[in-house]
């Protein structure tokens, strides 16, 4: 029988996990596109948002809640109510989402597999991401000038730039839990130029022992990341070398860096080792393994690394979900 999912992702090798499955959030045959509300009625322009606003329309838990898709720039419904949860409720922080939704102040993305769907194959879809919508993000640059947004129509010609955030996001949303978040930046300059190739993100990190700083980036299976990490690999080197650091514009130098790698899978984890030799750089990388985080391990125990001959799991307990 002819496979077309065999086709769709034969140029490209795939990372399972130990139970054989393939991350959502990392699945080459992923496809998104924008769902629009039956009752869709979007703002256009700044002056119809700032209406709103002295009207009482757009409140500032509305406005609260837009903040947070902007700054996590693509996060999934899950991941907004948990960043959330300390100033509304799960269902309090849905209801302002359905609402910002309909003025097209925010958009949600409908996600599938190709393929695999068709086939009949049953799977639990994660919730559906959301993104700045047209007046969102016109309404955020106007209140807040000096940070960056995502013009909405970014994300038509980048699906895989909506699983990379997604996924990253859930990193980012677990060190808030955790309560040792202390600054992130996406994609920021680095050292003292902005023609050097940035990492995905940076995170500022109180750790028992002091400031820490995470320099992330995360593979894909759909891309050549190990020609893209390899480039990546060696400029860190040559930053590293001259300056005594990776040098990151809008933070200070930390006590502790460390390059982190976040991977969907042991698997992928292992390959990228092998094949770039991590241990072999001059500064300590390290690889979470969101696969370990989604067993409900928590990400305090899904961090290795990258030793020789082999990945060395460790605990990091302060990275623990904090109670509440």
């Amino acid at each position: 029988m002819f496979n077309t999912q065999e086709v769709l992702t034969s140029a490209i090798q795939l990372f399972p996990r130990m139970d054989k499955t393939i991350s959502f959030w990392d699945h080459p045959n992923f496809k998104t596109h924008v769902a629009l509300p039956d009752d869709y009625f979007a703002i256009t322009r700044v002056e119809q948002g700032l209406e709103m606003i002295q009207q009482g329309r757009l409140n500032e838990e509305s406005l609260t809640v837009l903040k947070v898709v902007g700054d996590a720039i693509c996060a999934n419904e899950n991941q907004l109510r948990r960043y959330l949860v300390r100033k509304m409720s799960y269902s309090k922080a849905s209801e302002h989402l359905k609402k910002l939704r309909k003025y097209g102040f925010v958009e949600r993305h409908k996600c599938r597999l190709a393929f695999i769907e068709e086939d009949g194959e049953e799977f639990i879809k994660p919730p559906a991401p959301f993104t700045l919508g047209i007046g969102g993000y016109k309404l955020l640059n106007h209140l807040y000038p000096g940070s960056r947004f995502i013009k909405n129509d970014f994300w038509h010609e980048q699906p895989l730039a909506i699983q990379r955030y997604v996924a990253m996001n859930e990193l980012r949303v677990n060190t808030v839990e955790a309560k040792v978040l202390r600054g992130w930046e996406w994609n920021p300059y680095i050292g003292g130029s902005p023609k050097y190739l940035k990492p995905f993100g940076v995170a500022q990190i109180e750790s028992p022992k002091g400031d820490m700083q995470l320099v992330l980036d995360r593979p894909q299976m759909a891309q050549d990341f190990t020609g893209y990490l390899k480039n990546k690999m060696e400029l860190y080197r040559y930053l590293f070398e001259r300056d005594q650091g990776i040098r990151i514009d809008g933070f200070s130098k930390p006590e502790y860096q460390f390059v982190c790698l976040y991977v969907s899978s042991l698997s992928m984890a292992k390959f990228i080792h092998e094949e770039i030799r991590l241990h072999t750089y001059p500064f300590t990388v390290w690889i979470l393994i969101d696969e370990y985080i989604d067993k409900d391990e928590g990400m305090h125990k899904s961090f290795f690394r990258a030793d020789e001959p082999e990945l060395k799991r460790m605990k990091m307990s302060f990275f623990e979900k904090a109670q509440s």
